[in-house]
Order: structure tokens, then sequence, then C-alpha cells
């Protein structure tokens, strides 16, 4: 039988498992919204350029 040292050890470092996996998504979440970012700027950009051409 697991003891509750056991127990308390293994919620611990699935805590810790978690939060670093939070982590690891709010950074690729700020990368992906980044890119957005960026995309969003080179789409009007070549808006501006069109309508200039018009």
């Amino acid at each position: 039988m697991t003891s509750y040292f056991q127990l308390k050890e293994d919620i611990r470092d699935v805590r810790t498992i978690q939060e670093t996996q939070n982590r690891v998504t709010e950074i690729r979440l700020k990368v992906l919204e980044d890119h957005v970012n960026l995309l969003q700027q080179q789409i009007d950009d070549i808006k501006y350029s069109q309508s200039q051409k018009h």
C-alpha cells in the first residue's frame, strides 16, 4: 500500500509538471499571438500598397 508521504510527494510532482506545462503553453500562446500580429501588419501593408496603386 502506498504511504501518505509517497502520495503527497506524487501530488507535488504532478503539480510541478502541470505548472511547467502551463508555462510552456503560455509561451507558445505568446509566440502565436506575436505571429498573428506580424501577419496582420503584413496584411495591412499589402492592403495599403494596393490602395496606393489605384
